[in-house]
């Protein structure tokens, strides 16, 4: 009896060592944790727990013509955390296995057959036993239960029956007692692989969320502002403990943080890395450097942000998991800021065109010209003021923030009425928009470059000519405002371009940020100026997106 507990115990003992030096697999690690329940990695599963079976066969004390073993633990287990499936498959495996190890044998069948249904047993518990709090002591006694069936088994089919009796009185209580242990740790080795896994992800989530909050205020301007991208490039790097981190747009690096060493094939350099992620819109990794897109609403890429890990490894998939949401985060943030940007200079302008409608010699230019109209033509007065009403009430009609081209050119039209009628021949207008063509815009985009066009075109001239014309040109819609002015000078252009007009300058300034926030940096205004005029073209995507 000694020598066979002691037996038991160190093949219980190798098994316990198994499972240790198995969780430290990574394939393996993943195939337990993972909640894929394809056939491939059921079998992958099966064939594992089957190879314990196989084990502990191998390493089992012959007894009587039986052999005293902890085959029980591997299928036990394969089917308690594989399910029926894995539990049965490995049963099959290892039961094939004990039979044609002693083909004849007295227990040769008995123990195959017992090996199959106790992975049976263990995968009809599976359900049962993952959802219960006390999982040691319930696998403790379905590995009791599983041995006193085997013992059961054996007295049934092992013949003659005397010596199979006599085979049970033999092993039946330390199989019984030490199995159910050597289950209890076994499972035990295996849940840690869960419970370190789900410690790891709990930490990656809680360092993200922390990167993300502090890295708030400094995503308030989007990608426009190199020294707060610094900080954040700065605190991802800190907090994440990676020796590099940097960010790009679609064509440049925005930021970086990190040794020389480390950043030196970015810092002048657009990373290939980055290029793949942007091209492919997913997570990227090379050697020791993983990268994730910047995505905004209709899966539009507008950068990435990349790390650069400590050391070189053969996997990047944890820092890969942990970018790719970050990343995410950090694409919801940026977004939100373009949002609110968008109102505020949507605020702006409407704010700006109000304050246009009320400036005293506005309204006094207007009211006068009405006035001298209301004898001699009473009916062009009439309609002046209807205009000056609709001028007013387009203005603080604020409810939509896209509108019909056509909408917005009423608003134009209100305008144009009452300076048509101030400045008479003075003032040509031509148009040419189709009747049939379709185009929604942002609210008060049109209207300020029009009056841009007429107060610094046609007013510094005396007289002259507006051109307002639109058409399909590819992907969008192509809107142009012309005039026979004067030109705009180039530094005024140059600080249009670099965001530097001052903040009173609403015309063409606020139009040219808001279609950028809205479209992307593209999108922007495009102006052709010379001593003979000035030419302002707007592109209007068909497919309305963001950048």
């Amino acid at each position: 009896m000694l020598v066979l507990t002691k037996g038991i115990l160190t093949a219980i003992s190798v098994l316990v060592l198994i499972a240790y030096l198995l969780t430290k697999i990574k394939t393996v690690k993943n195939f337990v944790s993972s909640e894929d329940n394809s056939l491939g990695n059921k079998l992958i599963m099966s064939v594992i727990f089957g190879m314990i079976g196989i084990v502990a066969t191998y390493i089992g004390i012959p007894i009587r013509g039986a052999i005293a073993n902890a085959r029980v633990i591997g299928v036990l287990a394969g089917g308690i955390m594989g399910g029926p499936f894995v539990g049965i498959t490995a049963g099959l495996i290892a039961g094939f296995h004990r039979y044609v190890n002693d083909i004849g044998g007295l227990t040769a069948v008995a123990c195959a057959i017992s090996t199959v249904l106790e992975g049976l047993l263990g995968g009809l518990m599976s359900k049962k036993l993952k959802h219960t709090k006390n999982q040691w002591l319930w696998s403790g006694l379905l590995a009791i239960i599983a041995e006193c069936m085997q013992m059961g088994i054996i007295l049934l089919v092992a013949r003659p029956f005397h010596e199979a009796l006599a085979i049970v009185k033999v092993i039946a209580v330390p199989m019984i007692t030490f199995n159910s242990i050597g289950l209890v740790i076994f499972i035990g080795i295996f849940d840690s692989v869960f419970i370190e896994q789900d410690k790891i992800a709990a930490d990656r989530i809680r360092l993200v969320l922390n990167i993300a909050d502090e890295s708030l205020p400094y995503l308030r301007k989007g990608l426009n502002s190199t020294k707060d991208l610094n900080q954040v490039t700065k605190l991802v790097m800190d907090m994440s403990d990676v020796s590099g981190a940097f960010i790009t747009d679609r064509v440049s690096v925005l930021s970086y943080a990190g040794t020389p060493i480390e950043i030196s094939d970015i810092k002048n350099l657009f990373p290939e890395i980055a290029s793949r992620t942007i091209h492919h819109v997913q997570v990227e990794k090379e050697q020791n450097t993983v990268c994730a897109p910047l995505v905004q609403r209709d899966d539009e890429v507008i950068g990435t942000l990349g790390l650069v890990t400590r050391k070189s490894r053969h996997s990047l998939e944890m820092e890969c998991e942990f970018v790719s949401g970050l990343a995410k985060l950090f694409s919801t943030q940026l977004e939100l800021s373009q949002i609110e940007n968008q109102k505020k200079l949507l605020k702006r302008a409407e704010l700006a065109a109000l304050q246009s409608q009320i400036n005293p010699h506005f309204l006094f230019n207007a009211l006068s010209t009405i006035t001298m109209l209301c004898r001699e033509k009473p009916e062009r007065a009439r309609e002046l003021l209807l205009a000056l009403s609709s001028y007013f009430r387009n203005t603080l009609k604020t409810n939509k923030y896209m509108i019909d081209l056509y909408d917005e050119m009423r608003h134009v039209h209100a305008y144009l009425a009452l300076e048509k009628a101030r400045f008479e021949d003075k003032l040509k207008i031509e148009e040419r928009i189709p009747e049939d063509l379709t185009c929604m815009m942002p609210n008060l985009i049109l209207q300020p470059l029009v009056e841009n066009a007429v107060k610094h075109g046609h007013v510094k001239n005396g007289s002259g000519k507006i051109i307002i014309e639109a058409a399909k040109g590819g992907n969008d819609t192509i809107i142009t405002i012309g005039d026979d002015g004067p030109g705009i000078p180039d530094d005024v252009i140059d600080k249009l371009i670099n965001n530097n007009l001052k903040t009173d300058s609403v015309g063409l300034n606020n139009v040219h940020q808001r279609l950028k926030s809205i479209y992307g940096e593209e999108y922007g205004l495009r102006i052709n100026t010379s001593d003979k005029g000035t030419l302002v073209t707007v592109h209007i995507p068909n497919k309305v997106r963001r950048a």
